[in-house]
């Protein structure tokens, strides 16, 4: 597996692990990369992402190339993200017809007429 984040390039780095003794070895440290379901133009697409790409993901919905879709979500629900970010053609043609609601006969509610 590489140990490298897909947004930031964060990868894994070398140092010393140190005993009380003074004494050095040498050791790895990984970045905490998960594995998340994102929108890379209107692909959803698998990529690792260490925490702070995550955090920085889930608070503005989106980083450069990136879009948030919902972890671990079924593939109606990926549907539906995608439904919603992407851009539907409107025909303005068209006009929204609200249907109108009959008025509320309050005596056939009371039972007394007014």
């Amino acid at each position: 597996m590489a140990y490298r984040c897909d947004h930031c390039g964060k990868g894994r780095q070398t140092g010393n692990a140190v005993s009380h003794a003074k004494n050095r070895v040498k050791r790895f440290f990984h970045p905490n990369l998960q594995k998340l379901r994102v929108l890379k133009g209107s692909l959803v697409t698998r990529v690792k992402f260490c925490t702070r790409c995550i955090k920085r993901l889930r608070k503005d919905g989106r980083i450069g190339a990136y879009r948030l879709v919902t972890l671990a979500a079924p593939k109606e629900t990926i549907d539906q993200a995608l439904k919603a970010v992407l851009p539907e053609k409107k025909n303005e043609t068209k006009e929204e017809v609200t249907p109108k609601v009959p008025a509320l006969d309050i005596s056939a509610i009371v039972g007394k007429k007014i």
